[in-house]
């Protein structure tokens, strides 16, 4: 099966469109990487926080405790790495049909990372909620007198 370029031509695209005929593949490419970044950084606020949350209690260090410290640095390196991703494929240019193969393949791999950083962050966020000690010391700890 012979590989077909891309067509990013948008000559097709009628000139009463909302953004007046100006949208190209790459425009689309670079908001939807933009957006995804945007997750990106919900993302890593929110394991930050549950880092402290671990961290903060220092008290009671079972194997959950570790398995959740574990997770929130996997969590925080594939997110580091899929941000990289990311930057690579918002400053490239889809239309060049030598760089398609690259970026579909980027995309690819970021998928799968987006995927695997999901799985383990569903994992991660029902060890440190369903612990009861993490979340009893670190809401004591904020109490105000």
């Amino acid at each position: 099966m012979r590989k077909q370029p891309m067509d990013v031509d948008d000559s097709t695209n009628p000139r009463n469109t909302l953004d007046h005929g100006h949208s190209t593949f790459n425009r689309y490419a670079t908001k939807k990487t933009l957006a995804n970044s945007s997750f990106e950084i919900a993302l890593l606020v929110t394991n930050a926080v549950q880092l402290k949350t671990l961290l903060g209690n220092k008290t009671t260090q079972d194997a959950l405790w570790y398995v959740g410290l574990s997770l929130v640095c996997v969590s925080l390196f594939i997110q580091v790495i899929n941000a990289c991703i990311l930057v690579l494929m918002g400053t490239d240019d889809i239309s060049k049909e030598r760089r398609q193969h690259r970026l579909i393949s980027l995309n690819n791999f970021s998928l799968i990372l987006s995927v695997l950083l999901a799985i383990v962050n569903v994992v991660l966020n029902i060890i440190v909620a369903v612990d009861p000690q993490i979340l009893a010391t670190t809401i004591n700890a904020t109490k105000l007198p």
